[in-house]
């Protein structure tokens, strides 16, 4: 898929433009909707089910010509820019330990190698490095970076 394409789907219009702190941005075709965060559980994709009959009650009355399919895709839609919207937010060091526990380790280093260009003094990644090179056997490696996560001063101080 060329990035032209990525670009203008709808998640990746979600994606970009998530700016107020209650409420998640989605389309149903051209109808811009904004799902308040509050529909799901603790920071998750999973529905808060009393929430989100709340939510559905919000919109049959703005748009009453809204079909059951369509409301169903409101909902599907809104599952998929809070996904989208959760792993957006994790920083590197956190989509590189998601690597690693799936066991994607190469990717994980390819990802933190490629953060590391600008971010060198981002301790947390580099003791994510240390232990992705750690699980690819590559122990000298690791230690180095970890040592080198040791070097830097600790965040906030």
């Amino acid at each position: 898929m060329n990035m032209t394409a990525i670009k203008n789907t709808p998640i990746k219009r979600v994606a970009r433009s998530q700016d107020n702190p209650n409420f998640i941005k989605m389309y149903h075709g051209n109808l811009e909707i904004m799902v308040p965060r509050k529909i799901f559980k603790n920071g998750t994709s999973e529905f808060n089910d009393e929430e989100m009959e709340k939510f559905l009650s919000i919109i049959k009355s703005r748009y009453p010509w809204l079909s059951v399919y369509a409301l169903d895709e409101i909902k599907k839609g809104a599952v998929e820019a809070m996904k989208d919207h959760i792993e957006r937010s994790k920083t590197t060091p956190q989509r590189a330990r998601d690597y690693m526990n799936s066991g994607k380790n190469q990717e994980a280093l390819r990802i933190l190698e490629e953060y590391l260009v600008d971010n060198e003094d981002d301790a947390d990644a580099w003791y994510v490095t240390a232990e992705v090179l750690f699980k690819l056997k590559r122990q000298e490696e690791g230690f180095k970076a970890m040592n080198y996560a040791k070097s830097l001063p600790k965040k906030g101080h």
